[in-house]
């Protein structure tokens, strides 16, 4: 939904469902990748969000917390300026840990689209700085050598308006 937190992209979804159909949408956000509005934990994944948000593209997502706003918004360029979908949304978290090794943590980073695209002396210096947070003596391991990731799971949900064609 973040990619496509717009008007435009609510008609489609609402043009698809039955009347009155329920709408759901979920993410999995690590604490690396989360909203700067959102307390995470501290340490290597505190480091890494930092370095996350300091990448800048035009791309919307999750936790620029734009999307919100799609719901909200009324084109007022056209004649049906009515809402789409109910509000409030119906909104929930449930909060996660997985234990992972320091290279597949790093190998999920790199699956970051503003981190994918790096390439030579940009990728090694984020790298040497993800080596850096996750080798620190703060940093907890088990007793395998894995590294705790935390983040939420986030839900929110709502049922499409009828139409006025539709009734």
């Amino acid at each position: 939904m973040a990619r496509f937190a717009n008007r435009d992209a609510l008609k489609e979804i609402h043009r698809v469902l039955e009347p009155a159909g329920g709408f759901g949408m979920v993410w999995n956000i690590e604490d690396y990748n989360a909203p700067l509005s959102w307390k995470i934990h501290e340490g290597w994944e505190a480091v890494m969000r930092d370095v996350v948000w300091s990448f800048h593209d035009a791309v919307p997502r999750f936790r620029h917390e734009k999307w919100r706003q799609a719901f909200d918004s009324h084109d007022s360029s056209s004649d049906d300026n009515s809402p789409l979908f109910s509000l409030p949304l119906g909104e929930g978290i449930e909060e996660f840990e997985t234990w992972l090794s320091k290279e597949e943590i790093w190998n999920r980073l790199h699956t970051l689209s503003q981190i994918a695209i790096l390439e030579g002396e940009e990728l090694g210096k984020v790298r040497t700085k993800f080596d850096h947070a996750i080798n620190s003596d703060d940093t907890v391991t088990d007793d395998q050598g894995r590294v705790a990731v935390h983040g939420r799971t986030y839900f929110a949900w709502t049922r499409s308006i009828p139409s006025k064609s539709a009734s």
